[in-house]
This record gives structure tokens, C-alpha cells and sequence, in this order.
């Protein structure tokens, strides 16, 4: 009986015990019932929208890809491509003000940016700039050297790499000094001959290393950026593997030595263009369709990077 009464007195103890516990711990650490409004801490996020411009002012700078060469619909390559994509998927209204003029060198447009007064204000009340550049400084040296040795065509290629180098990070500081914030949007060259000489490497090497410089000076510029274009204009329809080993097996021509452009040229006269992408005319220029991945190309960019969208 007394184990049994021992027994009552502990467990009441432990009863006790436990209450004051958890007496004292609401003392100290006293809970918040949920319901209770006025204890509550409200957040409110706000979602900051920005702004977007109605209309917007494009310069397109460069040479005849700019201008438009090779477009037999006439809606001026990519420029007013351009302008129609963008009022179709952002729906404002939008002016691309063509400054391309065909046959012109980085050295030619830097010093057209210079000079022209009405492209300087062009340049300065700009959304967004757009350029071409390069094709000519490296076509037309290959025209000239086309005859030369292998040895003499290397070293004066490397000559025209540097010095193109420095023409381009030229114009693209001049574009900048004229406007210090529109995005800039360079347009690679591509290769107009590589479908008939896809083996000779030298040309296809030169074209590589020109993009890679304009590459080089695009990423030195704030808010510029370089849009390929080689792979698909050059290539056309020959884009995978086995057409490419194809054509590739189809040409004998290895060196440039192989190669005399004005023959090519003119050899090329009346017939109808290889490349799906380049125009039957020249054989050297975009078609409508080249154009219009150009344009695709060019859009695509400019939606990675919508700076010139929105207001400050």
C-alpha cells in the first residue's frame, strides 16, 4: 500500500513539474496566434515595369550589305526587313534610316562618319545602330593578290589583318563618340565563293580571322554586339555534315593558286547562283531569302539585348 500512495505522490510531482515547465515557457516565449491580424507584418512587392518607347530611330551604316545589293524585291536587304519585323512584333513604329553605300571599306566608312554631318545626327538621335563592315576590305585584296604566290597572298593578308584590326575598333570608338549609349549591332562577312572552293583554306581562313577581329573590336565597345552570319551565307543549303563532305568531294581546287576571281566572275556570268542564300546576278551578294536571314539573325539579337526599347 505504501508503494502504491510512493508511487501517487511521484507522478503528481512529475505533473507539477511539467506545468510549471510549460508555464515558464510561455512566459519567456510567448506564441502569436495566427488570427491575430494586427501582428502581422504585410509585404507588398512591387513590380517595376519599364516604360516602352512608341516609336524608335535605327542608323544602318555599312556597305552594300546595308544598302541592299542583291535584293531583286527591292526592300532594301535588311534594312527595311528590319523595320517591318519590328513594328509587327513589338508594335511600335519604327524608322530604319539606310547609310550603306556598296563597295565601301572600313577605312571609307570611318571616314564618312567623320565627315557627314547629316550621319553624325543620324548617329546621335539613334535607338539602336546597325553596321556592315569587312567585305570589302578583304574582297578586294583578294582580287588583288588572287595572282600572287601562296607566299605573297599569306603575308599580305596578315598585313590587311592588322591593319583592319584598327580600322574597325577606329569607326566603332568614332560611332560611340557620336553616341555614347545605343546598342551597336555589327554584322559579320561571310565567304560569296565557298560553295564552288570549299577546300581552299586560305580564303575561308582570312574570312574567319576578319570576323574574329570585328569579333575582338565589338567586345571592346560597350553595348555592341557581333552577329555571325559566315556559316549560313557562305554554306547556304550545305549545312550538315554529310552535304558538306559532298561538296567538299565535289571540288578539286585546294589552294588559292586554283583560284582567279575576276575569272570566277566572269565564268560564273548567265549562270544560275549554287548558294540558295546568294543572289544569281553577281553571285557575290545576298538574294531575298539571304536578306531575310540576315534579318532573323539581326532581330534575334536585338531581342537578347532590348536596351533600345525601353525609355530611361
Amino acid at each position: 500500500m505504501k508503494k502504491i500512495t510512493d508511487l501517487v505522490i511521484m507522478l503528481i510531482v512529475f505533473v507539477v513539474i511539467v506545468a510549471l515547465v510549460v508555464l515558464g515557457l510561455n512566459y519567456y516565449f510567448p506564441t502569436h496566434s495566427t488570427q491575430d491580424k494586427s501582428s502581422k507584418t504585410t509585404h507588398v512587392i512591387h513590380k517595376i515595369t519599364k516604360a516602352k518607347k512608341k516609336q524608335i530611330h535605327i542608323t544602318a551604316l555599312g556597305d552594300s550589305l546595308t544598302q541592299g545589293v542583291g535584293d531583286s524585291k527591292n526592300e532594301g536587304g535588311y534594312t527595311k526587313r528590319l523595320q517591318k519585323q519590328l513594328k509587327n512584333n513589338y508594335q511600335i513604329k519604327a524608322k530604319v534610316v539606310n547609310y550603306g553605300i556598296s563597295g565601301e571599306r572600313s577605312d571609307q566608312i570611318l571616314k564618312r562618319v567623320k565627315q557627314s554631318s547629316k550621319l553624325q545626327n543620324s548617329l546621335k538621335t539613334s535607338d539602336a545602330i546597325t553596321i556592315t563592315v569587312g567585305g570589302n576590305d578583304l574582297f578586294q585584296a583578294l582580287q588583288k593578290y588572287s595572282t600572287s604566290s601562296s607566299g605573297e597572298f599569306t603575308l599580305a593578308l596578315e598585313k590587311l589583318n592588322i591593319k583592319y584590326a584598327t580600322q574597325v575598333q577606329d569607326l566603332l570608338k568614332q560611332v560611340r563618340h557620336y553616341n555614347k549609349s545605343a546598342p551597336i549591332y555589327v554584322v559579320g562577312i561571310y565567304n560569296p565563293f565557298f560553295v564552288y572552293f570549299p577546300n581552299i583554306t586560305q580564303i575561308n581562313r582570312a574570312v574567319t580571322n576578319f570576323d574574329e577581329n570585328t569579333k575582338a573590336a565589338v567586345s571592346q565597345t560597350k553595348s555592341a554586339y557581333f552577329i555571325s552570319v559566315n556559316k549560313l551565307l557562305s554554306r547556304g543549303q550545305y549545312q550538315s555534315a554529310k552535304s558538306l563532305t559532298e561538296l567538299k568531294q565535289s571540288s578539286t581546287a585546294t589552294s588559292v593558286n586554283d583560284m582567279q576571281i575576276s575569272k570566277v566572275e566572269k565564268n560564273l556570268e548567265n549562270t544560275k547562283e549554287k548558294n540558295i542564300y546568294l543572289s544569281s546576278s553577281d553571285h557575290f551578294h545576298p538574294n531575298p531569302a539571304g536578306y531575310d536571314q540576315m534579318t532573323r539573325l539581326l532581330l534575334r539579337s536585338l531581342r537578347t539585348h532590348e536596351q533600345w526599347l525601353y525609355k530611361k
